[in-house]
């Protein structure tokens, strides 16, 4: 059986401004606590006025203090510097044969405020991800970064990073609204799903990339006698990440984009699991409902959504009901790690103890690999 890793993290701590691939456009982006403080909240922060934003040391106070009482710096993860010889070492310790490999916080707490040149950081990080892993591309698949607001422009970018080795790309929210403020489901982003099915590429929906549009929702007066404090900012701010993916999906099902491009695979990564049975049957019943129009392509809702979308699940961040979801809904589930972050688990298969050996060995051999492995095939261009 091949197991394989949805949803690794490669993080490099020793940068400089010379070969970090956003060099050119550092004096942009938040560094710090404060790069710290937007990646949690900042779609949250945006919403706010700015005599009432608070800064990063303000809305993470329980981060500070523990740095002040540990001596070192203002962190979330562990300090990690990935290595083709360490991350190969791990995946044989712990049992994993492929890796989906994402560029790490020097990438993905950044490009969103390269706003002018977004396509020409994204190529740099692309670039440099496929560097460090080129030495075992045969088991580390990088994730591309790449600029949506232009979909031509990403399937060229897809077309190239596909060529360094790529074999997934992030899809994104811009506050809320699609890039370009086109739905995915328009035929206008056809080129965007066309190439990723000719190139053998899937479309990945990542925690951190599902911004949302506080607007009017976001100053709930937490600075005030009897206000929440900065806990309720921070715990209102992790909110609307499933709803911002549900729209995602959603406009992909009802647009006719998984009808007119089959083979299309998105997999939500670290967005919770438990809504998904609910969502998957509450949106099937939407799809059949006729009474107003007939349902025109030939595959159901709920068959597309089957086919063409897969999550995984994450125990770290609280999926406890992640084997039940996956014995319910086994053609839609894949395994991921999410290491090295702290969320994650650096012995992932075992994590899971014998409710994992509990399952149908059909249910099992596809949660942790099968179900990629189908999902690269139907391209055309297979992972193995």
């Amino acid at each position: 059986m091949t197991v394989i890793d949805v949803d690794t993290h490669w993080e490099v701590n020793d940068l400089t401004p010379e070969n970090h691939p956003l060099g050119p456009w550092l004096d942009q982006i938040p560094s710090g606590i404060e790069a710290l403080s937007w990646a949690i909240a900042g779609d949250l922060l945006r919403a706010l006025p700015d005599e009432r934003r608070p800064d990063g040391r303000t809305l993470l106070p329980s981060l500070v203090r523990r740095a002040e009482e540990n001596g070192g710096p203002v962190i979330l993860h562990p300090p990690h510097t990935s290595t083709v010889a360490e991350r190969i070492g791990w995946m044989d310790r712990v049992g994993i044969d492929h890796c989906l490999v994402n560029p790490g916080s020097y990438c993905l707490t950044g490009i969103e405020h390269v706003v002018d040149d977004r396509a020409l950081g994204a190529a740099r990080c692309n670039d440099f991800l496929a560097e460090q892993l080129a030495d075992h591309a045969d088991r580390l698949h990088g994730v591309a970064v790449v600029d949506l607001s232009d979909p031509l422009g990403a399937a060229a970018e897809l077309e190239r990073a596909r060529a360094r080795g790529h074999r997934a790309f992030f899809l994104y929210t811009v506050n809320g609204r699609p890039p370009g403020d086109v739905p995915l489901g328009h035929p206008d982003w056809d080129p965007v799903w066309s190439a990723a099915t000719d190139l053998g590429m899937l479309a990945f929906i990542h925690i951190g990339h599902t911004a949302a549009d506080f607007s009017g929702w976001a100053d709930i007066g937490w600075d005030r006698a009897g206000g929440a404090g900065v806990g309720g900012l921070n715990r209102l701010a992790n909110t609307q990440r499933t709803h911002v993916a549900q729209n995602l999906i959603v406009s992909l099902l009802f647009g006719g984009a998984f009808a007119r491009h089959p083979n299309l695979t998105v997999v939500l990564e670290e967005m919770k699991i438990g809504w998904l049975p609910w969502f998957v049957r509450e949106t099937s019943r939407q799809a059949s409902y006729s009474l107003i129009a007939d349902w025109p392509w030939d595959l159901s809702g709920e068959e597309m959504l089957h086919q063409n979308v897969k999550i995984t699940p994450l125990p770290g961040l609280g999926d406890i009901d992640a084997l039940e979801v996956v014995a319910a809904l086994p053609e839609m589930c894949a395994f991921s790690s999410d290491y090295p972050h702290h969320e994650g688990n650096a012995d992932p298969i075992t994590l899971y103890g014998e409710g994992l050996d509990d399952l149908d060995a059909d249910v099992r051999q596809r949660f942790l690999g099968g179900n990629v492995v189908d999902s690269f095939a139907r391209t055309g261009d297979p992972l193995l």
